[in-house]
């Protein structure tokens, strides 16, 4: 029992360190890939585990604003004006009774994470990027966000990005922006499990130390910055996270699918027969 304990202790710090150095080389979109080692690494319960991986994110958001606080210059306003309207969202969506299993959750997070991995490519190459800051859009986005996120907890919050740039967002502004926003949705997200005590608050201590580790190692004794290569590699991971969660969960997408299939055709069958 206390040798399974320690082995998941050391777990949770070395994967931390993992994380650090995405991080710090990669930027927050790897934020999204802790849920996995949460759950398939440290062992986390379907319980505790959208609770627990709320709390990393948040943690792990505010470092890495603190050690890039000087590239945050104008990201504040628009992510205001997309963070706001999507803490609504949480709370509309929050009202919404969610009858799923915790499978059906991870099986679409796999699904949006490969979607967004596409539209990271995509995007910044043909959205039209403008200086100017589209109130309008950034508010219908980030509400949107703001609902996918109070189902998925704060792991949902890495669908800002790609949001912000169909708003018109410049990349640089847009990444920047969609950190602080991260970090917004996940407290408020993790603050109901805190209360409900759904977070597994020593993986939680270890791991962001971890983090702490990796991100200062990075920066001060490699001396890594942020590349195109290190980018490419980042989705890379980030679509072989979302295939495997999808691989590992995906009947509980099929089951719900093939019976509304099953209703449809039945509904229309009785529709036409008679």
């Amino acid at each position: 029992m206390l040798a399974g304990s320690m082995l998941t202790g050391v777990l949770a710090f070395c994967s931390g360190m993992g994380m650090g150095l995405l991080l710090a080389t990669a930027g927050g979109g790897t934020l999204i890939l802790s849920i996995i080692v949460l759950h398939y690494l440290l062992g986390i319960t379907h319980t505790a585990l959208f609770g627990t991986a709320a709390a990393v994110t948040t943690v792990n958001a505010l470092f890495l604003f603190r050690l890039r606080r000087e590239a945050f210059y104008g990201a504040l306003r628009p992510a205001l004006w997309f963070g706001l309207p999507g803490l609504l969202g949480m709370t509309i969506s929050r009202m919404i009774p969610h009858d799923v299993t915790t499978k059906w959750r991870l099986a679409l997070l796999g699904f949006l994470m490969i979607i967004n991995t596409m539209l990271s490519f995509i995007l910044p190459k043909i959205t039209r990027q403008s200086r100017g800051l589209h109130r309008k859009r950034l508010v219908m986005a980030g509400c949107g966000i703001g609902i996918l996120v109070g189902y998925f907890g704060g792991t949902g919050g890495f669908l800002a990005l790609p949001s912000m740039l169909i708003t018109g967002l410049p990349q640089s502004i847009a990444v920047s922006s969609s950190i602080l926003t991260v970090a917004g949705f996940s407290l408020t997200a993790a603050m109901r499990d805190i209360v409900r005590a759904d977070v597994n608050w020593k993986v939680v201590l270890l791991y962001v130390l971890g983090v702490k580790s990796g991100l200062l190692t990075a920066l001060r004794v490699l001396r890594l910055k942020p590349s195109k290569t290190f980018h490419w590699m980042a989705m890379a991971l980030i679509l072989l996270g979302g295939i495997f969660l999808l691989q590992q969960n995906w009947f509980s997408l099929y089951t719900p699918c093939l019976a509304l299939y099953d209703g449809i055709k039945g509904g229309l069958w009785n529709e036409f027969a008679t």
